[in-house]
């Protein structure tokens, strides 16, 4: 069998999912398939056909899971309106959702079709592809599948699936809607998530505060390593925030250019909410929403909300030390401490806005880019500075991306695939996302002529972002 399924979701309350059934797809056709995702569930691509991966031939009744979440700050009740959970296959000790997006209409998707892009697939694929390389918790993309149908969003496009792969899509919602619509599960259900996700815990005295410090603290990491790389996912709604920090819906998501911290990727956020800059503070609120769920579990012991309030109080603290501690480490600081310098580096880049990704190359290896804004007194009176506490390559080469899919480079991709049928460029993007994050790696190591010409032939050199400051 491909999958090895024990789905231990069904055993909870049926409030928490419905039952659902992939739609049918006539002749559904792999574009592209994870082969090392494959490789790490133990799965043999041989057993995996497009009849299985695209839910044609079911191995176990697949559900659609329901949840809550805030959206742009507004509450409201959800579930998967298309997409719809497999099962959770076991390999090797470990547990992971393999869940369908794009698979049609469930019961929770309203007035949705409940059907997904060509394109919105690829990129979401392309997306967590990087995000894994580049050493950020995310869910991961199995396999994309055209559908053979039409699908109308802002233009019509192939229809298409997607296999997803996490730990699980619990979510800060999901225990939003338990607080709501099954108030009597919300022991049980939280049980179920610390076995599953913190099985540590299921012993200890307190371990629904400790449970609680735990989620924040994953989710810091997360947010924390997502500024590393210079993300911003776009959509920071409770229902997009995995109760065990993986990175997940990737729609109006980027990597940032130049250095910006209003930068949004969603055509309706008009106010930053969920811009670069806002992530921190987006998170906090998000967190302070799961602990409202969880404040029913409290009511009985002799300080009640206030030993849940006094976890969340330390997050400013938390998040400070972690953010940074990483930007110690891309600036190449081994010592603690050197806050000041930090601060007065951010400040730099804020008012110069140089591109992100290549500032901290530029500093590592002076004289990498032809560019006014590295050649600015400002500019070399930091790294002179930097350069007496910092700038330890070894430190830097371990933490800082040497390529990230440009925003623009993923677009021209999609749209050679739609206008041309043709997924060479794309595929080359995987092979240069795979190969050259490998931190061990460079361009001049690559003897093989031909990785030479997928890396020359979609041009995704360590140069300037195209557009202006």
């Amino acid at each position: 069998m491909p999958f090895s399924f024990d789905t231990t979701y069904k055993d909870l309350d049926s409030k928490l999912y419905s039952k659902a059934k992939p739609k049918a797809i006539d002749d559904p056709e792999v574009l592209v398939l994870n082969n090392s995702l494959c490789d790490d569930l133990g799965l043999h691509k041989s057993d995996l056909n497009s009849q299985i991966l695209s839910g044609q031939e079911l191995l176990e009744e697949p559900i659609a899971q329901a949840y809550a979440g805030h959206q742009f700050g507004s509450y409201t009740v959800l579930g998967d309106g298309r997409a719809m959970l497999l099962g959770e296959h076991v390999h090797d000790g470990g547990r992971y959702d393999i869940q369908l997006k794009g698979s049609g209409r469930s019961p929770y998707s309203g007035s949705g079709d409940g059907n997904a892009t060509v394109s919105s697939m690829l990129r979401e694929y392309i997306y967590s592809y990087a995000m894994q390389n580049l050493g950020v918790k995310t869910s991961r993309s199995l396999t994309v599948i055209e559908t053979g149908e039409s699908v109308k969003r802002r233009k019509t496009e192939p229809g298409a699936v997607l296999v997803r792969v996490m730990k699980s899509h619990i979510r800060y919602g999901t225990f939003q809607y338990v607080a709501t619509q099954a108030t009597g599960e919300l022991e049980r259900f939280t049980d179920y998530v610390i076995d599953r996700h913190y099985p540590h815990l299921r012993n200890k005295d307190g371990k629904y505060l400790d449970f609680f410090d735990e989620v924040m603290r994953s989710s810091i990491n997360m947010v924390v390593d997502w500024m590393r790389v210079g993300f911003i996912h776009g959509v920071m709604n409770t229902d997009n925030m995995s109760i065990a920090g993986e990175t997940f819906d990737y729609g109006p998501c980027a990597f940032m250019n130049y250095y910006d911290e209003d930068t949004v990727f969603s055509s309706i956020d008009r106010t930053g909410r969920y811009s670069f800059g806002s992530q921190r503070s987006i998170l906090k609120w998000n967190i302070k929403r799961f602990a409202e769920s969880l404040k029913p579990l409290f009511e009985e012991s002799s300080h009640g909300f206030d030993e849940l309030k006094a976890k969340l109080d330390n997050f400013e603290e938390i998040f400070d030390a972690k953010y940074h501690k990483m930007m110690r480490k891309k600036l190449g600081i081994k010592s603690d401490g050197e806050k000041e310098i930090v601060n007065r580096f951010l400040d730099w880049l804020r008012e110069s806005r140089a591109d992100y990704t290549n500032t901290f190359i530029e500093l590592e290896n002076p004289g990498s880019f032809d560019d006014v804004v590295y050649s600015s007194e400002d500019f070399k009176y930091i790294r002179s500075e930097l350069s007496t506490i910092g700038l330890d390559k070894k430190v830097m080469n371990k933490t800082n991306p040497r390529y990230i899919p440009r925003n623009y480079l993923v677009e021209e991709a999609l749209d050679k695939y739609l206008e041309k049928g043709d997924l060479s460029t794309f595929k080359n993007l995987l092979t240069v996302l795979r190969i050259l994050m490998n931190r061990k790696c460079r361009i001049h190591n690559f003897n093989n002529p031909l990785q030479k010409n997928s890396i020359q032939s979609i041009q995704l050199t360590v140069t300037r972002s195209k557009g202006k400051r």
